[in-house]
């Protein structure tokens, strides 16, 4: 299947979602330089449940998919597409002087997704236990828009649209249970999320899960720092610099998200640590 209008049934959208994730030339996870760091350092990757209240969109969590699915689904959030998406640095890269996008190959990001295992929950800033048998995929999302539940939606990915009206195993397909963590508003299209998918046996009680990252797959990452990023002395800024893998914005000098601290009487930031 090549296009989403060749889509006639749940089971046949979730393997073109599939498919497609696992197939683009590179995958980016706008984020910031503490938790670039952290990851490069430990080699490991946070997931969010779906339906944390940590996550921007609480619309899909109760209107896409199923809320008890949404217990046991949790999300790595990437993008696909060459270009920078200054809504992404703006949404991720928080605060924007510290933003970040990492770049990982389709090689490198297949090879990781095959070499998880297992997961471990995350409470509390730390391992409390290990999962056994979670499904663990990399998907495309796809995006709706028209009357929830209804017959009439409108699927799109990647640009390309599909109505559901003339295929009745689509209707009500943004609420079907199995579609929990593939499918969102049309509001996001503009992300072109591809996600780290992975679905536990049973509710874990924690909105994260961890999981590794080989040191073979991180030596592939290269990072872009974003169009506000502020440079600091760091032995991992170095590392990447020495290596050819770190890169300005394309943007930088040319848009400058203005800090919330600048309005403040204050005008300074002071973040909290991080997990």
């Amino acid at each position: 299947m090549r296009h989403i209008n060749d889509i006639n049934n749940t089971e046949e959208l979730i393997q073109f979602l599939k498919q497609k994730g696992n197939n683009h030339n590179n995958y980016y996870h706008y984020t910031t330089w503490d938790s670039l760091e952290k990851i490069m350092k430990y080699g490991t990757f946070l997931l969010t449940r779906g339906n944390s209240l940590n996550i921007n969109d609480q619309h899909e969590a109760i209107m896409k998919g199923s809320w008890q699915e949404w217990n046991k689904t949790y999300i790595g959030s990437f993008a696909f597409g060459e270009s920078e998406n200054m809504a992404m640095w703006g949404l991720y890269g928080l605060p924007w002087e510290d933003a970040v996008r990492i770049s990982i190959s389709k090689t490198a990001m297949n090879q990781w997704i095959e070499s998880i295992d297992h997961v471990e929950v995350w409470r509390n800033n730390r391992v409390v236990g290990q999962v056994q048998n979670a499904e663990i995929a990399l998907n495309d999302v796809v995006y709706v828009s028209g009357q929830s539940g209804s017959s009439d939606l409108r699927l799109t990915h990647a640009g390309k649209h599909s109505s559901t009206s003339n295929k009745r195993a689509l209707w009500g397909i943004d609420r079907a249970p199995q579609m929990t963590g593939y499918i969102k508003h049309f509001a996001w299209s503009y992300e072109n999320e591809v996600r780290l998918r992975i679905h536990v046996p049973h509710n874990v009680g924690s909105e994260k899960i961890l999981v590794h990252i080989p040191p073979e797959v991180l030596d592939t990452f290269s990072v872009t720092t974003g169009p506000s990023y502020t440079w600091r002395n760091s032995a991992l800024y170095d590392k990447l610099s020495d290596n050819g893998k770190l890169n300005e914005s394309t943007f930088l000098h040319l848009v400058k998200y203005k800090s919330l601290c600048s309005m403040c009487q204050h005008e300074s930031f002071e973040p909290k640590p991080t997990p």
